[in-house]
């Protein structure tokens, strides 16, 4: 296995001499030394590192012009501001030239290790020197090298730790999810927590599931969360973006469409093989629409504890709840659009259902973190009503079965709304989570001429 090059930009020798001496214990690196972004430039040039650890201030040349530099010339070499300042300014336009993460002053040793670790294990993944991530942790039954759909991560060693931070890097970094300050945050968050855990001696699980919008991270303790005053402040800095509630915690990030490197990008006269494969791959991904039935099932298993309506509404605020109620505004255009289908069973008028109502239930429903599953089933029935809707409107009889279960399905969704959000008065908020996807599951079988299961009432617990 090669050895991958680390660049160390300091104008003090003696910080050059601390990180070096830090950077030393990682296994399978070679270091270099400049003392200044000028050398800096010239260095990479010669010598092509993968990561370089850059100061900002410094004489000649700054750590800002020079990484600005570096990432026209080698957007592939990840760079890792070292600083102590928290200016939003400087984190904005770092990002924006392509600065990856941060290591900030005064430096935590140990997070310095794991963050070369895991952008190393990345690095290298990239390369072909690692194939997977440890597979004995995937849920997905059908390819162990797709991770997109949910993963479970059982940290219990350093190993399992560079596993996630690994997985974490090469889907936040590489895929512009978050800035590169806000990704740093996060980064030293799960790694406080999961030290913590493995320093307690707990068993920790972090799961990872993805919508089509937004990744969510969930890491779950046996015992109740103990937050240390930086964890406070850096959960205070993503607002509603992350939930604590006892022994869990869950991070809600974006999936921001952007390319990196935007300020020079446009400088450039032609677009990069890179690039366009960047283009492609996301092209592809947003094209992925519906899941295979076992993982359906995964998604209605997600949730095994009973949580009553009444003690849910008041944790989540009433904001949210305002939303969900608003929804009743859509009930008679969920009965005139399906009855427009009706009348004329065109791909148009399917098509505008999908648009005028699923996707706004589902839209709304995606920012409470306890109805990710359903909301991604709406998601999903939406985006094949529309991909199948040719396939539909040539049948009379699947036209009558799609309305009857749509229909149903449009009264689960008052039922839902109105018992959870109004009244409050059932004992478990997931009471109709078995109906839902089996209604979706109906209308996939009926559009791609498949046996259809109903018999899911049984399952069924209402309040």
């Amino acid at each position: 296995m090669g050895k991958l090059k680390l660049l160390i930009v300091d104008d003090v020798e003696d910080n050059r001499l601390v990180l070096r001496a830090i950077c030393k214990k990682l296994e399978n690196f070679e270091i270099k030394e400049a003392e200044d972004g000028l050398e800096a430039v010239e260095i990479t040039q010669d010598w092509l590192p993968d990561i370089i650890l850059m100061d900002v201030m410094m004489p000649k040349m700054d750590g800002y012009e020079a990484s600005k530099i570096i990432k026209n010339l080698y957007p592939q070499t990840v760079i890792i501001v070292v600083t102590a300042v928290t200016d939003p300014n400087m984190q904005k336009n770092m990002s924006e030239i392509g600065v990856d993460t941060y290591i900030h002053k005064p430096i935590d040793k140990e997070l310095i290790l794991f963050k070369l670790q895991s952008i190393g294990a990345s690095i290298r993944l990239k390369q072909g020197q690692f194939k997977t991530l440890s597979k004995k942790n995937a849920l997905n039954p059908f390819n162990s090298d797709i991770r997109s759909f949910r993963i479970i991560f059982d940290i219990t060693d350093t190993e399992s730790m560079m596993d996630f931070g690994m997985w974490l890097f090469d889907q936040c970094a590489d895929k512009d999810v978050v800035a590169c300050g806000r990704l740093d945050l996060i980064v030293e968050l799960f790694y406080k927590l999961m030290r913590q855990g493995m320093k307690n001696q707990e068993n920790l699980s972090i799961i990872v599931e993805e919508s089509y919008e937004e990744i969510y991270i969930t890491i779950k303790f046996e015992n109740i969360i103990v937050l240390e005053p930086r964890m406070v402040d850096i959960l205070n800095a993503f607002e509603s973006e992350f939930i604590v509630q006892k022994n869990i915690l869950c991070a809600k990030l974006k999936k921001y469409i952007e390319e990196k490197n935007s300020n020079f990008e446009a400088e450039r006269t032609t677009l990069t093989e890179e690039t366009i494969q960047e283009i492609v791959e996301l092209k592809i991904v947003k094209e992925i629409h519906t899941a295979p039935s076992k993982e359906r099932e995964l998604l209605r298993q997600s949730f095994t504890q009973k949580t009553c309506a009444a003690d849910y509404v008041s944790d989540i605020g009433g904001d949210i709840v305002d939303e969900i109620l608003d929804l009743a505004s859509l009930d008679e255009e969920w009965r005139e659009r399906l009855t427009t289908f009706e009348e004329i069973p065109s791909d148009d008028n399917l098509k505008k259902f999908a648009n005028g109502v699923l996707d706004v239930y589902a839209h709304t429903i995606n920012s409470l973190f306890e109805f990710t599953a359903l909301a991604y089933a709406l998601t999903s029935l939406g985006i094949f009503l529309k991909e199948k809707a040719h396939m539909v409107v040539q049948d009379p009889a699947k036209i009558k079965t799609l309305i009857m279960l749509l229909e149903n399905l449009g009264y689960d969704l008052v039922a839902w709304r109105k018992h959870i959000f109004e009244l409050q008065d059932t004992l478990d908020i997931h009471y109709l989570d078995s109906s839902f996807f089996s209604s979706c599951m109906q209308i996939e079988g009926i559009m791609s001429n498949k046996e259809i299961d109903v018999d899911d009432d049984n399952d069924m617990e209402f309040f």
